[in-house]
């Protein structure tokens, strides 16, 4: 019993810290020159100065600011620009930190329309690829973190319950019943967890920023060109050597070598 106790408090401290880290998160705001150089941004781009908009918001980019409507006002200027590849790109950023902004998404929809190379995602993709891909969609992978830990929180809580009923009670026959349930809520907690962290971790994307490229067959321009794809182009990003990466096109077994410069990592 004093086991499960401790356990227990150990899981609460680890809740609370998690949701304390998260609360500072969330209540992070721009700093006053941070806020100053937005607004500069913002009205450039009212006043129809995208190219300006755009570097201004880069300028932010660039001091680590990591905002979802500093990623989305960035999408928006190198959209009115015709830069769709760039707007993919941020307009994907801006996606993972507010997966549930519709005006993002329909961005992001507008920009993909606009890219001449369209894939379709393999069909045979895993189990948790495909999970972790829809609960991407609409949760954050913190979201998904302070979800899980809350259902381990819940299961340790009462499994205490259980452990301290009397046996062959009324109160024990419902606390385990209710222990089944926590044990299945961790479980969907846990599994949504990982295969969020499965398609994070186990998968690099990044879009051609370039008008087009020629995919050759090695790292090199010396290399025989394979095929050629164009500004907006998502792809599968396998290795980096030099200052030439390795693509793989979604669905699809082709791959190939682009110069670095021509594509952009969605991930940092």
């Amino acid at each position: 019993m004093k086991r499960l106790a401790n356990i227990a408090l150990i899981a609460l401290t680890m809740i609370g810290l998690f949701a304390a880290n998260q609360t500072a998160l969330f209540a992070e705001t721009l700093s006053a020159t941070e806020g100053e150089k937005m607004q500069i941004a913002n009205d450039l781009y009212e006043g129809g100065q995208y190219l300006q908009a755009a570097q201004a918001y880069q300028q932010l980019v660039d001091l680590g600011v990591v905002d979802s409507a500093l990623f989305y006002n960035l999408g928006n200027a190198h959209f009115k620009q015709g830069n769709f590849g760039q707007a993919i790109v941020n307009y994907r950023r801006a996606q993972q930190l507010a997966p549930r902004d519709p005006d993002v998404e329909t961005n992001l929809a507008l920009a993909r329309a606009q890219a001449v190379d369209q894939f379709e995602e393999a069909s045979e993709a895993g189990f948790l690829e495909q999970v972790g891909g829809t609960l991407r969609g609409w949760f954050t992978v913190d979201e998904l973190a302070l979800t899980a830990l809350a259902t381990w929180i819940l299961f340790v809580f009462v499994l205490i319950l259980f452990v301290s009923a009397r046996a062959g009670t009324a109160w024990r026959r419902g606390v385990r019943s209710a222990l089944a349930v926590a044990a299945v809520v961790l479980v969907v907690g846990a599994l949504s967890l990982g295969s969020a962290l499965y398609i994070e971790n186990g998968r690099s994307e990044g879009v051609i920023v370039a008008s087009k490229v020629d995919v050759t067959s090695g790292p090199g321009a010396q290399y025989v060109i394979e095929f050629t794809l164009h500004n907006g182009a998502e792809v599968d990003l396998v290795e980096a050597r030099g200052n030439w990466v390795r693509l793989a096109l979604p669905g699809a077994e082709l791959e190939g070598w682009v110069p670095a410069s021509a594509i952009e990592p969605v991930s940092g």
